[in-house]
């Protein structure tokens, strides 16, 4: 897939425009537009860089299986994307857990 839409938002102890769900959409297996999908603005602070593209997510998925302390990975049973990322990346760090939630992935 290298042209889509998809859902996104993190829980984690970070600024709100990574907590607030978004509307990516990646053309050519890049990401090209970044919405919050409660009032269809873009956000101020970070930039389209800062969100990943489901193959971005994969690789992000095996770095966790590698490096993480605890993580936990949930796939959709369709079409075999990440919808859950959790990560703890040092059992040892008080707030440097974070949690992605991936939904309504659209072929485009």
């Amino acid at each position: 897939m290298t042209h889509y839409v998809y859902n996104f938002r993190a829980s984690c102890y970070c600024i709100d425009e990574w907590v607030r769900e978004v509307s990516v959409t990646v053309n050519n297996d890049s990401v090209i537009s970044i919405l919050f999908t409660d009032d269809g603005e873009p956000p101020q602070i970070l930039q389209i860089s800062d969100w990943h593209t489901i193959n971005s997510l994969f690789d992000l998925s095996k770095a966790i299986i590698e490096e993480a302390a605890k993580f936990k990975l949930e796939y959709d049973k369709t079409y075999g994307n990440p919808t859950l990322i959790s990560v703890d990346w040092n059992s040892q760090a008080v707030d440097d857990e974070a949690i992605f939630y991936i939904n309504n992935v659209q072929n485009k």
